[in-house]
C-alpha cells in the first residue's frame, strides 16, 4: 500500500511529513493489511450491550409505557365510560454517565522509518500503532463497563439480591447456584411482576444475560448448568448464552451480610451502552520539536441502566 493512501500530497517516503489532519475514522477501517494478537486483551461481556451509534446528538434516552388498568365491565354503563381510553403513563431514563477518553501512541521519527523502509510498509506499520491504540481501548472499555454495570445496586430492591448459603468452595455450591439461576431467569423473570427492577414497574423479560464470576467455571458445575439450561428446556432465551467475567467490582448497596458479588442477571435491555456520534476517531498530530508524531484515537461512550427492567444480583455469603 502507498503512503499517499494516508498522507495527502505526498509520492515518496522520503517526502514523508505527517500531518495534523484526520489519519482515518473507524479505528482498523483503511489500515491495509493487519495481524494483530491481543492474548492480554480482555473479553468484553458487556458490549453485546452496544447499541447502534447516534447519528446525531449528545445523549440517549430509553422509554416504556406502562399496563394500563382496565375498568370494571358494567353493561348498564353509557359508551363515553366503556370506550373511553385511558392514558399510559411513560417511564423514561436518560444516560447520565459518560466514557470520554482520548489514547495518545507517539512514534519517533526514527522508529517510524525504522518499521516502514519502503512504500510497500507503511500499511502494516499504521496497522500496528492502530493495534496499540486498539488494544488499550478494548481493555479501557472492560474497565469502565465492569465498574458501571457491577459497581452499584442502583437502589435495587431487596428482592432483585440473591445471596448464597453455600460459598465457592464449598460442597452443594453447584447445585445452589443452578437452581437459583434457573429460577430467577425462568421463573422470577418470565412472569409479570414488580419485584425485579427498581422502578418496581411490571414487567417480565422474553431475554436475559447472564455473567458469572469465573471461580464458578469449573466441570461439575458447567455440566450440570449445560443440562439444565439446554435451548429446548428454556421458555426464556438466555443471551449468548452463560458469560463468565474475571471478576466484578465491589457494588455500592450490597445487602448486609452478603459477601462478593459472583453473579448477574439481567433483562437485555437494562444495560445500555450507546456510542456517540464519530465515536472512534484517530488523528496525528505532528510536534517538529521532538521529531515525532502522536497518534491520537478519541472515544465517546454513554452508558446507562434502565431501571424499569429486571436485574438481579448474586452474592457468595458473607466470608
Amino acid at each position: 500500500m502507498e503512503l499517499t493512501s494516508f498522507v495527502a500530497n505526498q509520492s515518496a517516503l522520503a517526502d514523508y511529513v505527517p500531518t495534523t489532519g484526520v489519519l482515518n475514522t473507524g479505528m482498523m477501517s483503511d489500515i491495509g493489511r493487519a495481524t494483530v494478537y491481543g492474548p492480554d486483551t480482555q473479553d468484553n461481556w458487556y458490549s453485546r450491550f452496544m447499541k447502534a451509534p447516534l447519528s446525531r446528538g449528545d445523549s440517549a434516552m430509553t422509554a416504556r409505557f406502562l399496563d394500563i388498568p382496565s375498568r370494571v365491565y358494567n353493561p348498564n354503563a353509557p359508551d363515553t365510560d366503556l370506550f373511553n381510553g385511558n392514558k399510559p403513563e411513560m417511564r423514561s431514563n436518560v444516560a447520565k454517565k459518560n466514557l470520554s477518553r482520548q489514547i495518545a501512541v507517539e512514534v519517533n521519527d526514527y522508529y517510524l522509518k525504522q518499521m516502514a523502509q519502503t512504500d510497500e510498509m507503511i500499511g502494516d506499520t499504521m496497522a500496528a500503532i492502530m493495534a496499540t491504540s486498539n488494544a488499550c481501548y478494548m481493555d479501557d472499555m472492560w474497565v469502565a463497563s465492569k465498574a458501571y454495570f457491577s459497581g452499584s445496586t442502583d437502589s435495587a430492591q431487596a428482592t432483585q439480591m440473591n445471596t448464597m448459603t453455600a460459598n465457592i468452595a464449598d460442597n452443594g455450591f453447584g447445585d445452589e447456584l443452578n437452581e437459583l439461576l434457573w429460577d430467577i431467569s425462568q421463573k422470577q423473570f418470565g412472569y409479570k411482576s414488580t419485584a425485579y427492577n427498581s422502578d418496581k414497574t411490571n414487567t417480565k423479560s422474553s431475554k436475559v444475560a447472564i455473567a458469572l464470576k469465573k471461580d464458578c467455571e469449573y466441570p461439575a458445575f458447567k455440566k450440570l448448568l449445560a443440562e439444565t439450561f439446554n435451548p429446548e428446556l428454556l421458555r426464556i432465551e438466555v443471551d449468548g448464552g452463560i458469560g463468565y467475567v474475571d471478576d466484578f467490582a465491589t457494588p455500592a448497596g450490597a445487602p448486609s451480610g452478603a459477601g462478593e458479588l459472583i453473579g448477574m442477571v439481567a433483562d437485555v435491555r437494562a444495560f445500555e451502552i450507546t456510542p456517540m456520534p464519530d465515536t472512534l476517531t484517530t488523528e496525528a498530530f505532528r510536534n517538529p520539536v521532538r521529531k515525532s508524531t502522536a497518534y491520537f484515537t478519541t472515544y465517546e461512550y454513554a452508558f446507562q441502566k434502565n431501571p424499569f427492567f429486571n436485574i438481579a444480583y448474586i452474592f457468595a455469603p458473607e466470608a
